[in-house]
């Protein structure tokens, strides 16, 4: 009997086991949970039940043993049939079902009637999020291989993840070939693409050319932003007037390309500029600068050139330059081959505040698209923007909608109007025990909490997330309390945070377990007990076990040699390899926050950068200020998107807690928190 056999005899057992006729004792792990469990031994009090730990049952244990030995590629048939008595009438049994089908499918995916029967699982599964995942993941097995009919089976039922970048991106292929769609829109979809390195952008690129050829120089343009130079070349080699050494001079050395070519033709032109400004952008624009008069570009060639080395050059940190390069761009209008020209327009804006230049970001944010001014982000510059440039009334138009949001943006605009920060929510929304008790009975709401008690955090977090698609505001809110009293403090807070601002409830948005040992630990170490609070709430959301693919552990995502040189580095007595610890991942990470704070001179900008990206990348940026910068245009210039996100959460949580833990000093914390960061030698007292 081979591989798929095995897995497809193993799915029918499943299927039967689970079906209403089987004859077998109900599953030991279908008990919805009402409160969080009991106390464990390590004595932490009951009100912290956000560290409290499910105890698994024999079913739990057999479905992990599957997933490690279906990892492993080591489940003998008798191993499978084991599984498959064992896991009878277990509701997470459809997974195994679904990976089965997934696996049968990888191993021979011109296998009919393996592909016929994942099609009536999913048919028969459909509204569950398991069907979801598994549409998904076949989807991408067919795309590449070209199974238009099968991919559109697979596709079309899905209600997540239809706009996946790379499904949106197959889905369009298969439309040109089709004969259907246009070059345009599909040249839309690369200019967003999150990655023109992939699989799925090089074969929307050839779909376009196979439709317009002529969109040939334009597409090659954008995977050359994007770095896919093999992409961009093999399409100049076929589709150019070039000769095969241009070709080779163009892509290897840019810079020698233009001087050894008196009049290169505008496509080749702006191809050596872009290429040359991937990594050199001040001598890019010299280049461009000294265009050979028998070169003639268009105004939006100009634009295109000048809107990258501008985005380039603001990256690097020299803004100067970046103003420069900008103004020299006639705008920021849509540019079919300008990639990604959102995070371009962006970081237009940031060149602007990284000057002072007040008047060039209410400019850069008018020329940004309609959607992304809308941002709160945005507004919130753009209203600093007029309170800078004196029209205050204007300013406090923009900015008092912000106010009464629970965020970054919105409480800096409480401090630009010295105003404090919103609180609790008033009246409370209407939950009642029977809004609460409806989410126990909720299929996919006792998977996630199986699939937590396994510590499969993703996928409990994806089929929490999967029930509450189109919730209304109390019944989310009564999805949150349910968390709260089970103590899935993620899923509380993540369900809190899609509640409307009028709706706030910070006991399930910003909890506070173990108070008391918290501010023990923080005031041990010398930090602000809300800055611990912050970081929990951003990096763990307060599950004491989780892990990072890099290996960090715990609340407060420590690594081991991160946890191991601060236990050395201040003496402290907590073991740094149990990490998964409550007590002693916040002791350590809290001595880890110590030390950085003090290396920075207190400046919590920098400090929660290093957190995130290593003290060396705080020291690197901060190198290149010359004179003393708002905190809060530094974490805005950080040019690490993750880190900077990072930056603006942590610190935002921190305020928050403020509020929380010393309400009465709370007006202001966050600008407080960002103040100035100082070049290095300049330190503030």
């Amino acid at each position: 009997m081979n591989f798929k056999d095995i897995g497809l005899l193993f799915s029918a057992c499943l299927l039967a086991a689970s079906s209403p006729s089987a004859q077998s004792a109900p599953s030991e792990a279908v008990r919805f949970p009402q409160t969080a469990p009991a106390s464990p031994a390590s004595g932490f009090p009951s009100a912290d039940f956000l560290f409290q730990a499910y105890p698994r049952t024999t079913q739990d244990d057999a479905f992990a043993a599957f997933m490690a030995g279906r990892r492993a590629g080591a489940l003998a048939p008798e191993d499978k049939a084991s599984y498959a008595a064992q896991l009878q009438n277990y509701p997470l049994s459809d997974y195994i079902v679904a990976w089965n089908f997934y696996d049968a499918v990888k191993a021979d995916p011109a296998d009919e009637i393996t592909l016929e029967q994942a099609l009536a699982f999913i048919q028969d599964h459909r509204g569950e999020y398991v069907t979801e995942r598994l549409g998904t993941d076949l989807a991408r097995i067919y795309a590449p291989k070209g199974r238009f009919e099968v991919f559109q089976k697979l596709y079309a039922p899905l209600q997540w993840n239809k706009e996946e970048p790379d499904l949106k991106a197959w889905s369009e292929v298969f439309r040109l070939e089709q004969g259907e769609g246009s070059a345009g829109e599909a040249c839309e979809l690369l200019a967003a693409a999150p990655s023109l390195r992939s699989d799925y952008s090089s074969a929307l690129a050839d779909a376009v050319l196979q439709r317009s050829p002529d969109q040939a120089w334009p597409v090659a343009f954008l995977l050359i932003q994007g770095r896919n130079l093999t992409k961009a070349r093999q399409i100049a080699s076929s589709y150019s007037q070039l000769s095969p050494g241009a070709v080779s001079s163009l892509f290897s050395n840019p810079s020698g390309f233009l001087e050894g070519t008196p009049a290169p033709d505008k496509d080749s032109f702006i191809a050596a500029v872009l290429l040359e400004g991937l990594k050199d952008p001040d001598a890019a624009a010299e280049s461009l600068s000294a265009m050979p008069s028998g070169t003639s570009l268009s105004a939006q060639d100009l634009d295109l050139l000048w809107n990258f080395l501008g985005y380039r050059q603001a990256l690097n940190g020299d803004f100067d330059s970046a103003r420069l390069s900008f103004s020299k761009a006639a705008s920021m209008k849509p540019n079919s081959a300008l990639y990604q020209p959102d995070a371009v327009a962006e970081w237009r804006v940031r060149s602007s505040l990284a000057l002072k230049d007040w008047g060039g970001v209410e400019r850069a944010v008018s020329l940004m698209s309609s959607s992304r001014q809308r941002d709160e982000g945005w507004q919130y510059w753009l209203g600093r923007a007029r309170w800078e440039t004196g029209r205050k009334a204007e300013a406090a138009n923009i900015l008092t909608p912000l106010m009464k949001k629970h965020s970054y943006y919105g409480k800096l605009a409480c401090d630009l109007l010295n105003q404090d920060y919103p609180g609790e929510s008033l009246p409370k929304p209407g939950i009642s025990e029977a809004d609460v008790r409806q989410w126990m009975q909720n299929p996919s709401i006792i998977r996630a909490i199986m699939l937590r008690r396994l510590r499969l955090y993703s996928m409990a977090s994806r089929e929490w997330n999967w029930a509450l698609r189109g919730a209304n505001q109390r019944q989310l809110a009564a999805a949150a309390e349910y968390a709260r009293r089970i103590g899935l403090a993620d899923r509380m807070i993540n369900t809190a945070g899609k509640l409307s601002d009028e709706t706030f409830l910070s006991q399930l948005s910003f909890p506070t377990p173990s108070l008391a040992m918290v501010s023990r630990i923080a005031s041990d170490a010398q930090v602000p007990a809300a800055w611990v609070y912050g970081v929990i709430r951003q990096e763990s959301r307060f599950m004491p076990a989780v892990s990072s693919g890099a290996g960090a552990r715990g609340l407060m995502q420590l690594l081991p040699a991160t946890a191991k040189w601060t236990a050395k580095q201040y003496g402290v007595s907590s073991d740094p390899a149990n990490l998964d610890d409550p007590a002693t991942n916040i002791t350590l990470g809290s001595y880890y926050l110590k030390f950085l704070n003090d290396k920075f001179s207190g400046q919590k900008v920098l400090a929660t950068a290093g957190y995130n990206a290593g003290p060396g990348r705080s020291v690197t940026w901060r190198a290149r200020l010359s004179a003393p910068m708002e905190g809060t245009v530094f974490a805005e210039l950080i040019p690490f998107r993750e880190t900077r996100d990072y930056v603006k959460k942590v610190l935002g949580n921190t305020a928050e807690y403020q509020r929380i833990l010393e309400p009465s000093q709370s007006r202001g914390t966050l600008s407080g928190l960002l103040g100035t960061i100082s070049p290095a030698g300049a330190e503030q007292p």
